[in-house]
């Protein structure tokens, strides 16, 4: 039979989803932009992690391996502010890694174009940090549209951003 002074003897409390925190370091080319980061960015995640697997065929059965640790892209969601302050940015970043008319990169020093990317799980009281993650040499690789609509009331405009990045790491992880 469950016991429900046990569970809460052991149970430390959980964390909430909406309390995070997002910090985005655009390359020094793109400048930043005049809104806080934890004010627009609306949705973000915790990084998967994922190691590929090599099948080996062994005797008519299939033995799992360890493959190499791969790192999916990560996905924000951005409310637009009238200053146009991130969307902007990201643009400028997008246009700066390929042009638009001339298909050239602003610099051939492809670092100068990536950066760190940080999101925070946050405490529910005090904004304290119970756990942090960086995604390191991220560039984005897809600015989603604004959808515009006539019937779209009682609504913020709104887009997503995608990231590529080498790898991240945590405040836990070595």
């Amino acid at each position: 039979m469950a016991n429900i002074t046990k569970f809460m003897g052991q149970f430390r409390g959980g964390t909430r989803p909406n309390r995070f925190r997002v910090i985005l370091t655009y390359p020094g080319l793109v400048g930043s932009p005049n809104v806080q980061d934890e004010i627009v960015v609306t949705a973000a995640s915790i990084p998967e992690s994922t190691i590929g697997r090599i099948d080996v065929p062994y005797m008519g059965r299939t033995i799992p391996l360890p493959g190499t640790r791969q790192f999916p892209d990560w996905t924000i969601s951005v409310t637009n502010d009238t200053t146009f302050s991130h969307r902007n940015a990201f643009e400028k970043w997008l246009n700066a890694l390929n042009a638009h008319e001339g298909n050239t990169q602003a610099t051939l020093d492809t670092r100068a174009l990536m950066a760190t990317l940080d999101v925070a799980q946050l405490d529910l009281n005090s904004d304290n940090v119970l756990k942090n993650y960086k995604f390191y040499n991220a560039f984005p690789t897809n600015l989603s549209p604004i959808d515009l609509s006539y019937s779209n009331n009682d609504q913020l405009s709104s887009f997503s951003v995608t990231f590529a990045y080498s790898h991240w790491g945590a405040n836990t992880t070595t």
